[in-house]
Parts: structure tokens; C-alpha cells; sequence
């Protein structure tokens, strides 16, 4: 059964007590008329404004209390309606209201500010990538030239020590042969040849020596017996090629040219460190590295710009709404954000759950383990 009602005017209604009273505030209504309307009811006295906004119904309640300065109870009626409309914004789901709006409009601000924030590394990333592309070819260039280089002076400086060494092995083993082939004859000549033999025997033999000591006093002496001439060719002139300046020179450009190349992945890395940091802060990056060192910049924009379109689009929903259905609004949103949370964290302990599960079954290998 429905709750009856009656109207009537300010004026019929002074000195009359109801349960509640509902005030309509018009261009006609005075300060006097407001007090009575507003001071009627035992429970509760409500003031209805027609008006476009909040801001809109302040001026028209104040106008409404300018209208009869002689009315005693202007005072009184002022500083109660004044608690009363004041009431309905600092209290209450209009406070809560206002407040969740409020909040949602800093999230929105703060994620336009991480989205250019992402927008402007995303723009840095993509000319350091230009840029290091032409570096990278460069250095690649720069080294492999370095490399021919090297390759080059030491073919010009082991020239001329290879072949004195080549002469001068050839020059021993020439002699050496003569030697023992003048002792073969020696051994092998009738009596009356004996005496020339034993002559160009000596002869030789001085000669060898000869070739023996120049070769013992450039290059250290002849191979040793188990020594092939390429064997060594190479353990007598590598020493010498290797210390020559000009060689040691051109390896030493060439090392430089080399460590140049192998380090641009680490020069690339500290220069998107750097483009994070200018963004971002230096400590904060520091603090996750790896965490920017493997992000998408462009995907984090897109997220970012789409938080703060979102969070810009539920308060202006929420503003347009009564107070009392912007507050159930708030209240299934944040039921569902917990139940969303609540998932998450029920996934997590159910994959903490299996992993551990899948510790306990593996078979654990009893004995020595392998040694390399």
C-alpha cells in the first residue's frame, strides 16, 4: 500500500509537523519560504533544485536566500540549507562519488603520461636501431679491412725472412751433401787417387762447416733430426715475423678494429639503457633492467593510452549518473576486479602447485654424477 501526500504552499503550511517534507526551490521562492519548507518535516526535509549542475544549483538556492532580507529567520534558514546542500557533496555517496572520479581521472592522467613516456623511448629505439645499423656495418667493414691488413704486412715482412732462411737451409744441406759425397769418394778410389780425394774431402767438409756456423749464427742452427725444412721454416722465422713492429702494429689495429665489432650488442644495450633512463629515471631502470631491456615500447604505449581512455570513459559514466547508481556501479566494478584478482592468485598457487607436484615425482639419480 502506498504512502499518501499532500502539497501546499509555504505560506499554508507554517506551524504544520509531517513525518518529511519536500521543498520546491523556484524563482518565487524567498529565504522565509525555504526555512518553513525546509524546517516541516520530524525525519527528514528534502530541497528539490532544477538545475543543470551542481554549480548551477548553488546559485539558484543562494539567489532564493537574497529574496527576503527582513525575515527573521534568514539566518538561521541560510546556515541550515547551506549545511544541507553542503551536505550533499562533502558526505555520503556523492563524497564517494566524486572521489572515485576523482581517482579516475588521476589514472588517466598518470597512464597519457606513461603512454608518452613509452611513446618517446619507442622513438629513440627506432633511430638508435637506424643509426646502429649503419655503426654495425661500418665496425664489420672497418674490421674485416683491419684483418686484410694484417694479413698483408705480415706476408710482406715474412718475405724476405723466409726466403734468407730458405737460402741459407739450402745453402747447408748443398754443402752438407757435397761432404758426404766427397767422403764416399775418398772411401771409394784406388790408392793413387787417394791424395785428391782426401783433398776435395777437406774442402768440402771446411765448406759445410762454414754453412753449418752461418746457419747456427742467423738462424740458430739446422733442423733437428726429426725436423722437416717446413717444420722448421716456420720455428725459425715465425719469432722474427712476429716481433716485427710492423706486423705487431697492424695486429694491434686489427685486435682493436675486432673488439670494436664484438662489442656494439653491448654499446647498443647501455645506449637503450640510456633512452629507458631519460624516460623513466636512471635509478628506476636500474632497478629493472632486464624488465626494459626486454620490453615492447610500442605495445606498452598502446596499453597505456587505452588505461587512460578507459579510466577517462568510466567517469564520465560515473558522472552522469544518479549518486546512488553511480555507487552501485563502483561497487559491482570493484566486486569484479577482486573476483579477477582472486583468479589470478588461484592460478598462481595452482602452477606453483604443479610444479612442485612435478618435483616430488621426479626420480632422484642416486650415485656419482658425471665429470668433464
Amino acid at each position: 500500500m502506498g504512502n499518501l501526500g499532500y502539497a501546499a504552499t509555504s505560506y499554508g503550511v507554517q506551524g504544520a509537523t509531517v513525518t518529511g517534507a519536500h521543498t520546491l526551490l523556484t524563482d518565487a521562492t524567498s529565504a522565509a519560504s525555504v526555512y518553513v519548507g525546509m524546517t516541516r518535516g520530524r525525519d527528514h526535509n528534502l530541497l528539490h533544485v532544477v538545475a543543470e549542475s551542481e554549480a548551477d544549483a548553488r546559485a539558484q538556492f543562494i539567489e532564493a536566500m537574497a529574496r527576503d532580507r527582513a525575515d527573521r529567520g534568514l539566518t538561521t534558514a541560510t546556515r541550515r540549507a547551506t549545511e544541507a546542500v553542503a551536505g550533499l557533496t562533502d558526505d555520503g555517496p556523492v563524497k564517494f562519488v566524486n572521489e572515485k572520479i576523482a581517482a579516475l581521472m588521476h589514472r588517466a592522467q598518470t597512464a597519457e603520461v606513461q603512454a608518452a613516456r613509452w611513446q618517446q623511448v619507442g622513438t629513440a629505439l627506432a633511430d638508435l636501431r637506424e643509426r646502429e645499423t649503419a655503426s654495425r656495418e661500418r665496425a664489420r667493414a672497418a674490421e674485416e679491412a683491419a684483418r686484410q691488413r694484417a694479413v698483408e704486412v705480415r706476408a710482406e715482412v715474412a718475405a724476405p725472412v723466409v726466403s734468407a732462411a730458405e737460402a741459407a737451409l739450402s745453402d747447408w744441406q748443398d754443402a752438407d751433401a757435397a761432404e758426404q759425397r766427397a767422403a764416399d769418394q775418398v772411401q771409394a778410389v784406388s790408392w793413387f787417387g787417394k791424395r785428391r780425394a782426401r783433398t776435395d774431402h777437406e774442402t768440402a767438409q771446411a765448406r759445410a762447416q762454414q754453412a753449418r756456423q752461418h746457419l747456427t749464427d742467423e738462424w740458430g742452427g739446422p733442423p733437428k733430426w726429426s725436423e722437416n725444412s717446413e717444420a722448421w721454416m716456420q720455428r725459425v722465422t715465425g719469432p722474427l715475423v712476429d716481433g716485427d713492429s710492423r706486423v705487431t702494429e697492424a695486429e694491434r689495429e686489427h685486435r682493436e678494429a675486432r673488439d670494436a665489432l664484438v662489442g656494439r650488442p653491448e654499446q647498443v644495450q647501455m645506449a637503450r639503457l640510456a633512452a629507458y633512463a631519460r624516460a623513466f629515471g636512471t635509478e628506476r631502470v636500474h632497478r629493472n633492467r632486464e624488465n626494459y631491456l626486454n620490453a615492447n615500447p610500442a605495445q606498452q604505449a598502446a596499453r597505456a593510452a587505452q588505461a587512460a581512455k578507459q579510466a577517462r570513459e568510466d567517469a564520465e559514466l560515473l558522472a552522469t549518473l544518479t549518486p546512488a547508481e553511480a555507487t552501485a556501479r563502483i561497487e559491482q566494478s570493484q566486486s569484479e576486479q577482486a573476483a579477477r584478482e582472486a583468479r589470478r592468485v588461484e592460478r598462481e598457487r595452482a602452477l606453483l602447485h604443479d610444479v612442485e607436484q612435478e618435483h616430488r615425482t621426479t626420480p632422484r639419480r642416486e650415485g656419482p654424477g658425471l665429470s668433464f
